[in-house]
């Protein structure tokens, strides 16, 4: 059983729990699909060599990955560590799209 007091939630052994605590483990599904989705970005980036349009799905699952994860901080209240390192892909994602959209090759 657990009680809401202030902010806090006691729990009925007496541990005190804080509502918004920090994880490094997401608790949530949609987190968890994150942390799969930008390993995968990570994987594939590595394999695109050998893995024919391997980069193509490692954007793919980049991007993925990091919009499953601002969802499930955004929406859920996710607060594990591992969910802001999982953004990470998104923004290595869109840097890179940016660049070549504004730089180029010549």
């Amino acid at each position: 059983m657990r009680l809401w007091s202030g902010g806090v939630t006691i729990a009925s052994k007496g541990a005190v729990m804080h509502p918004h605590a920090v994880h490094v483990l997401p608790t949530t599904k949609l987190g968890r699909w994150s942390i799969v989705l930008a390993a995968g970005f990570f994987v594939l980036n590595f394999l695109w060599v050998i893995l024919p349009g391997g980069a193509s799905l490692a954007f793919l699952s980049g991007i993925a990955g990091g919009v499953a994860g601002l969802i499930s901080i955004v929406r859920r209240g996710e607060r594990a560590v591992a969910v802001f390192i999982a953004v990470t892909p998104l923004v290595l994602v869109v840097a890179f799209i940016l660049a070549e959209l504004l730089i180029g090759h010549d």
